[in-house]
């Protein structure tokens, strides 16, 4: 029959294909007693190069690699909160960009190469932790602007095509929405069992307010010692004023989208703006697809956004969450939930341009 031939052609074509799985992960705040649950869920990712954020110490990271069989490229940054890229393909380049006037935390430059029957290809990641600072609005927006401009850069001096930035952008992307109210109504429920008071999330309380009837401690819901330390380590600190304000704040759709409104999106814009695909948004327009917190999903901060021509070889993209045994041990690991995306590049007879292995440190 005429489709046979034209089916096994593009069976061949799937068979030359050089298949990789990327995938970025904040462990928060350098993983505390959370390691074992952090490599069951980095276990079930099965990425072939993970991009890692807030890994504050070596030891727990390499312990990981060494479990898992990856190699650890580990980059201190400038100021706490460091990261880390752990892969199972072959290493061509490795570049710590850690400049203390351009960027709050570094941004890795990594170079892997892909082998398959028909030819090879090298693929550059170029991971990014931006500054938060959501107290301060708009404010810190220049400063993820100008992290951003950085990595750009980072990506323009190597003319290959197969280049992605992921990571931790702190930032929401045009057109995203948020479930900001869910999320402050669980914050004032943890706050009226004590909960907040036991994580340390809330500043001293003036004596007169603390007796107003609507402070007053109200029974325990979830007594504070079983929170998972995920939720006590990674609950806001909001100052103590602000909670008054979002006890009377409605609950709903319509509160949800003024509080969006308010939020600050030019940094993602910037990279959309540039030619990047974002890569969730390409396959799931749709999608929430909240990564954060995991306790209570309210916003999409943690992104895969690839160059125009890799995103050509976009298969998947996922926020690892859900209801499942995954998604619960998901949010027992961290506040963060994993982005992974798959790609299928077409072979080429060389690695084209890559950059040389700077030592580690820029």
């Amino acid at each position: 029959m005429p489709s046979t031939p034209v089916a096994a052609g593009r069976q061949s074509e799937r068979d030359r294909s050089l298949g990789v799985r990327l995938a970025t992960y904040n462990v928060l705040l350098g993983g505390g007693g959370r390691w074992p649950e952090i490599e069951r869920v980095v276990r079930a990712i099965d990425a072939d190069v993970l991009a890692l954020q807030e890994v504050d110490q070596r030891e727990p990271v390499e312990r990981l690699g060494e479990a898992l069989g990856y190699r650890v490229l580990y980059g201190p940054a400038p100021s706490p909160r460091h990261q880390a890229v752990l892969s199972r393909l072959p290493v061509l380049s490795f570049t710590n960009h850690r400049d203390p006037a351009v960027f709050l935390r570094n941004s890795l430059e990594v170079w892997v190469r892909l082998s398959g029957p028909g030819g090879e290809a090298a693929l550059g990641l170029h991971t990014v932790h931006l500054t938060a600072a959501f107290q301060r609005r708009g404010r810190a927006e220049p400063e993820r602007l100008r992290e951003l401009a950085a990595v750009r850069a980072q990506v323009a001096r190597t003319p290959n095509r197969n280049q992605v930035v992921l990571g931790d952008f702190n930032s929401l992307a045009p057109g995203d929405p948020v479930r900001a109210s869910d999320f402050f109504a669980q914050i004032n429920q943890w706050r009226r069992t004590g909960a907040l008071r036991e994580a340390g999330a809330l500043g001293p309380v003036p004596p007169g307010l603390s007796r107003l009837r609507w402070w007053e401690e109200q029974a325990p819901l979830a007594p504070p010692e079983d929170l998972p330390e995920a939720v006590r380590t990674g609950l806001p600190h909001l100052p103590w004023m602000v909670h008054p304000v979002l006890e009377f704040l409605p609950r709903g759709e319509v509160t949800d989208a003024v509080l969006a409104a308010l939020l600050p999106r030019a940094a993602l814009q910037s990279m959309l703006e540039a030619g990047y695909v974002d890569c969730l948004r390409a396959l799931h327009p749709r999608s929430d697809g909240f990564t954060c917190p995991t306790y209570q999903p309210a916003v999409r901060i943690d992104y895969v956004l690839a160059t125009r021509e890799l995103a050509r070889a976009l298969r998947r993209c996922q926020v690892v969450s859900g209801s499942g045994e995954l998604g619960r041990l998901a949010r027992r690991a961290s506040d963060h939930f994993p982005v992974l995306a798959e790609f299928s590049l077409e072979p080429e007879r060389g690695l084209g341009t890559v950059p040389e292995w700077s030592g580690g440190a820029s």
